[in-house]
């Protein structure tokens, strides 16, 4: 019997999402662009979901297909918007956009100034605490998937395992003391000295100032085994850590 040509599969993906909480374009046009700034390797052509969750019934003064243009402009790949109004959905779909998830938004906000916020799912809350003077964050549970764990500031420790669809990004190395899932992103602020170490590399794609590559792409030998990942020059390198 011949094979299907085509498959079509339900999966989860780790999607950025952006969160409006205003209808205002030029506002969400600078929230986005303050984020490209401080993030410009991670949201370069990028696919992006958009969550109308906190506009409730402003969202029909929202000019969807100016927001699809916008988003096109700024270097993302608009895939679906969620979490919109009833009464905004036809608007939505007559713009090309994709409806990911139906629903009445409660707490609907006042129109006009607000701010936009650019995230990517669930940020995991409980970690341990950060003195301001040092650039070390430790979080000491696992990191399931659809969980961000973002540092900036400095080195994040994650003391126990990572999950596929989990994502962590800090501005220095990352240490992992258990499996290695998921996206992982070191030197997020350009530092290409920063570094990747895990106890189990199993990760879908690792990433040191920019320079990222799906471990799929990679010939190694050493996934599932004590790693480390590192830049050498333009190239990304794997070794072991024992």
């Amino acid at each position: 019997m011949a094979e299907e040509p085509v498959e079509i599969k339900g999966e989860m993906t780790l999607l950025s999402v952006l969160r409006l909480a205003s209808v205002d374009l030029a506002l969400i046009q600078d929230g986005v662009k303050s984020k490209q700034n401080s993030l410009p390797q991670l949201f370069d052509n990028s696919p992006l979901l958009v969550d109308c969750g906190q506009l409730g019934e402003t969202c029909a003064e929202l000019d969807f297909a100016a927001l699809r243009r916008l988003l096109v402009e700024l270097g993302f790949i608009p895939v679906g918007i969620r979490n919109i109004a009833e009464e905004c959905r036809d608007l939505a779909m007559q713009a090309g956009w994709a409806v990911l998830r139906s629903g009445r938004a409660t707490g609907a906000p006042s129109r006009g100034e607000r701010p936009v916020e650019v995230v990517t799912e669930e940020v995991l809350t409980e970690d341990t605490p950060c003195h301001p003077l040092t650039s070390v964050k430790v979080v000491n549970r696992p990191l399931r998937s659809g969980q961000q764990v973002y540092f900036p500031e400095g080195n994040l420790v994650i003391l126990q395992h990572t999950s596929a669809g989990s994502e962590i990004l800090a501005g220095g190395s990352v240490h992992v003391y258990g499996s290695l899932r998921g996206r992982v992103l070191a030197g997020i602020g350009g530092d290409t000295s920063a570094r990747i170490f895990c106890q189990k590399l199993e990760a879908e794609l690792v990433s040191i100032a920019g320079h990222y590559r799906l471990l799929d792409d990679i010939e190694t030998n050493l996934k599932g085994s004590p790693a480390m990942v590192w830049l050498d020059g333009e190239k990304l390198k794997i070794t072991p850590m024992f």
